[in-house]
């Protein structure tokens, strides 16, 4: 069941208000399961004085009551937590450990609001019983190799060479200007300038799980004068965007580094309004070629591909957008090949990327704690793809599958 304690948090963001008073100023839902065993907290807790948590505390009461075996306190959508919502929840945790002794807690909590991590954990480690799973912590599992200085001049250089292709067919997605648009997974910010600067849409938000990125974008948008456009922080499995609020939402080139692509469609799929379009592009690394080694750029991308399977990627999933948006629930899909190779784009950073990709996969080989051997075999490959995209009479492939499909308009 969903128990609504004050204004829900499902607003655009210029709908949010800031007034003194409880109800105007915060602005939250809670949903309990119908066996009571979860209680989810979506929006902003930020209660002036304890008499405000009055109700949520009689809510989580009778869950902690009625639960069998094990209650859960899913704050991952929660985007704001102050001190005071904090205090109370701590105390209604030291009476559950009371009342209920053998019952487990778990807190569930993302790094969204990252104080809160450091507090919960300290709960946890007065009572037995509570236990914190921070969600997000494992759910991008190379965010600390591409965050590195030195790769994000390459991933602005990538960025280039995919726009000029996708610029080419991304109308035919059904962006147009004058449109709500929210890009997830909005890495340094390009799309969402490009699309800032061609589009001019009604508003745009991009949302990212990386601060340096989100750093870089907010900084890159502020020296080119545009102050129209948003950027915020979130967890793009868990958005704290509100349902139907979208007519173009994008997530481009980051499905694949998901272990749970699915998940995150999902959330694509509930911000866009009906009638509006999700958007995804994603690699086909078995589908990239070269000449003239052939053999040994596609034992390199095999590699590759398998290693990135060991740390919960798929650099392969391209192959399967269709699907995926099928699955989804959208109707009237389309897909185009973003077809990036040394004739249409610039050698020279072409080349870039990919010897970027030598040391990221290398980064990540490190941390998977794989065979020497798998890096070894993938620079290789990776290293005659260079060749073939820089050489007189070489020709070098990337493909990308971008698609895309409509939410369906319910009578």
């Amino acid at each position: 069941m969903s128990v609504s304690l004050a204004p829900d948090s499902q607003l655009p963001p210029s709908s949010a208000s800031e007034g003194a008073s409880w109800r105007s100023s915060v602005s939250f839902n809670i949903r309990v399961s119908e066996q009571e065993q979860e209680v989810a907290f979506t929006g902003m807790l930020r209660p002036f004085v304890a008499d405000h948590m009055k109700a949520i505390r009689a809510t989580l009461e009778t869950a902690a009551k009625n639960a069998r075996g094990e209650l859960q306190l899913d704050f991952k959508r929660l985007k704001y937590m102050n001190s005071v919502a904090f205090l109370e929840i701590n105390r209604f945790i030291r009476w559950a450990v009371e009342a209920r002794p053998d019952l487990k807690i778990v807190l569930i909590i993302s790094s969204v609001i990252p104080w809160a991590i450091r507090k919960f954990q300290v709960i946890a480690e007065l009572y037995p019983s509570v236990s914190v799973v921070v969600y997000d912590k494992s759910l991008y599992p190379i965010q600390q190799v591409i965050e590195d200085e030195d790769f994000v001049n390459v991933l602005r250089t990538q960025e280039k060479i995919v726009w000029e292709v996708e610029r080419k067919i991304i109308s035919r997605h059904g962006l147009r200007p004058g449109m709500r648009v929210a890009d997830i997974a909005c890495g340094m910010g390009d799309f969402v300038l490009r699309v800032q600067k061609e589009f001019n849409p009604e508003y745009i938000i991009g949302v990212d799980h990386s601060r340096a990125f989100l750093r870089h974008a907010q900084s890159h948008a502020k020296s080119l004068g545009l102050e129209n456009i948003e950027y915020q922080y979130g967890d793009a499995a868990a958005l704290l965007l509100p349902d139907d609020s979208f007519d173009f939402v994008s997530c481009r080139l980051a499905l694949q580094v998901f272990h749970r692509p699915e998940q995150m469609v999902q959330e694509l799929y509930r911000i866009c309004r009906p009638g509006g379009r999700v958007y995804i592009t994603n690699e086909m690394m078995s589908c990239v070629t070269g000449y003239p080694d052939q053999a040994s750029i596609r034992h390199g991308y095999d590699r590759f591909l398998e290693l990135s399977r060991m740390v919960g990627m798929d650099f392969d999933i391209g192959v399967r957008t269709m699907k995926i948006l099928k699955n989804a629930g959208l109707e009237e899909v389309k897909g185009d090949l973003i077809g990036i190779d040394n004739m249409n784009s610039d050698r020279a950073y072409f080349a870039k990327v990919v010897e970027s990709w030598i040391v990221s996969s290398g980064d990540v080989a490190r941390s998977a704690e794989a065979d020497p051997r798998i890096h070894e075999q993938i620079a290789a490959g990776l290293r005659a793809h260079v060749e073939a995209i820089l050489g007189e009479g070489g020709y070098a492939s990337w493909p990308i599958y971008a698609g895309s499909g409509r939410k369906p308009v319910r009578p």
